[in-house]
């Protein structure tokens, strides 16, 4: 079968996927060396999978999943990753650029500025109050 057909769907783009791991890489806050030492390879090989310059293999991809603590079907998936660089190259970045709804620190982050500005308005119309009272 050497005039065998390749099935687009069965051949993985290396180049967006690679950007997936990219991004996935930086909303983790990891240095691609930390990725490259935990995959038992080196920062310079490790960033070629990155840009795409490397073959990238569904072994690689649950091995890189793993590490970033992500679903691997989310470097898979079809989706446009371009809304992501917006968010992570805003000037308004912060801890609340991942969109992973698991995060403890995010979490225990919102629940804290919620509390803060719970206890500002209360503090606003206490001092409302006392102007008015005068």
């Amino acid at each position: 079968m050497a005039n065998e057909e390749k099935h687009p769907y069965l051949e993985l783009d290396n180049k967006k996927i690679g950007h997936k791991i990219y991004i996935q890489r930086k909303i983790a806050e990891l240095k691609a060396f930390d990725v490259a030492e935990q995959l038992d390879i080196k920062e310079a090989a490790y960033t070629k999978y990155e840009r795409g310059e490397t073959k990238i293999t569904v072994d690689f991809i649950k091995k890189v999943a793993d590490i970033l603590k992500i679903d691997p079907f989310l470097l898979l998936s079809s989706n446009d990753v371009n809304y992501f660089d917006n968010i992570h190259n805003s000037p308004i970045l912060s801890t609340f650029h991942t969109y992973q709804s698991t995060n403890e620190k995010q979490n225990e982050a919102i629940l804290f500025l919620i509390e803060n500005v719970i206890e500002m308005n209360k503090n606003i119309m206490q001092i409302l109050n006392n102007k008015s009272d005068k």
